[in-house]
């Protein structure tokens, strides 16, 4: 038998080798950061869920953000879906955006994602915070963070366990007027403080709906799924109003503007107190359907009221006339956040 020589020998081999190795390769400076560009591996790659209104609002901060990549978007409504698809592609320049009706396809097939934007209506928020932390995705969720205090200790206790980093959109912690407030208090430039008073939102009620709107006839699932879309409430038949938005003052869906607003104001007042980590011990109930003049007193004896006009004085535990909410008014235009 004839030995088959190798088409080239080891020393061939070698040389060309070397020669190869030793050839520079073309790779774009962005790649390393260079000329500002951000390199791939320190870009944040962003999903988003139920974002509608306020949702592409939030959005339209992020996309210009160097270091934000903005890649899919999970909606129960098509029109939604596509509404953000169009703000990114717009934005990029392409067609890249990918769009998911179930969110569980969306956080399971999506692993390339590092974080979320979440700005469903209020009846999502724990649940898809908690979801989204469990595929191992950071994320930012609208306010309020839950709907009962079982939710909120849920989703504290996921992003503890593993490890996520979960923001709330209480933007009032973060603004430049609100904290130097805040710090004022802390440092005791106000003195002694007995009573901080929260705002709460004048468009909607305390007492909300138990009712439910006139059933129409279910859309097609690709057009809106309607048992995602209730996700984990009771179910009721489909409306489109609720789609379009009247889904608040429905106690199902909705916090109130106790709930909704008050994630902003009662955050302010807590963190100013320094009582961040804690809740009020006594919770003193009023007769109205918005919740003006209801007292919460801290253990500490510190009241915080609710109040929509700054009409109740918490001190004689009464409405006041024009003239003292006049003066109420005009402190409060110096110390919003005080009396």
């Amino acid at each position: 038998m004839f030995e088959k020589k190798p088409i080239f020998s080891r020393r061939a081999f070698l040389g060309r080798t070397a020669a190869l190795v030793a050839m520079p390769y073309l790779v774009p400076a962005s790649v390393f950061g260079r000329d500002g560009a951000v390199p791939p591996s320190e870009r944040i790659i962003l999903g988003g869920i139920g974002i509608g209104t306020r949702g592409s609002y939030v959005l339209n901060w992020m996309l210009p953000e160097r270091d934000v990549q903005f890649v899919a978007d999970c909606d129960p409504q098509k029109q939604r879906r596509e509404n953000v698809k169009k703000i990114v592609d717009t934005r990029y320049g392409n067609s890249d955006c990918k769009l998911y009706a179930d969110i569980r396809e969306f956080l399971a097939t999506r692993t390339d994602i590092d974080a979320v934007l979440s700005t469903t209506g209020d009846r999502w928020h724990a649940t898809a915070a908690v979801m989204a932390m469990r595929a191992g995705k950071d994320i930012y969720s609208e306010k309020p963070s839950a709907m009962t205090i079982a939710e909120g200790q849920a989703v504290v206790a996921t992003a503890k366990r593993y490890r996520r980093v979960y923001q709330s959109g209480i933007q009032r912690l973060s603004e430049g007027n609100f904290t130097f407030a805040n710090e004022l208090l802390r440092l005791g430039y106000l003195g002694k403080v007995h009573t901080v008073r929260a705002h709460i939102a004048p468009w909607d009620a305390a007492e909300m709906r138990h009712d439910w709107l006139p059933a129409q006839p279910l859309p097609p699932k690709e057009e809106v799924d309607w048992d995602a879309w209730l996700g984990p409430c009771p179910w009721r038949p489909y409306n489109a109003a609720y789609c379009r938005g009247d889904w608040r003052n429905h106690y199902d869906f909705h916090t109130s503007c106790i709930g909704e607003w008050g994630a902003h104001t009662f955050a302010q007042c807590q963190v100013a107190l320094g009582l961040w980590e804690t809740s009020p011990v006594e919770y003193k109930y009023v007769n109205n359907d918005s919740g003006d003049g209801m007292v919460a007193t801290f253990a500490n004896g510190v009241k915080l009221v609710l109040e929509r006009d700054m009409k109740f004085d918490p001190v004689k535990e009464e409405f006041v006339n024009d003239t003292e909410a006049n003066r109420f008014r005009s402190r409060a235009m110096r110390e919003p956040w005080i009396i």
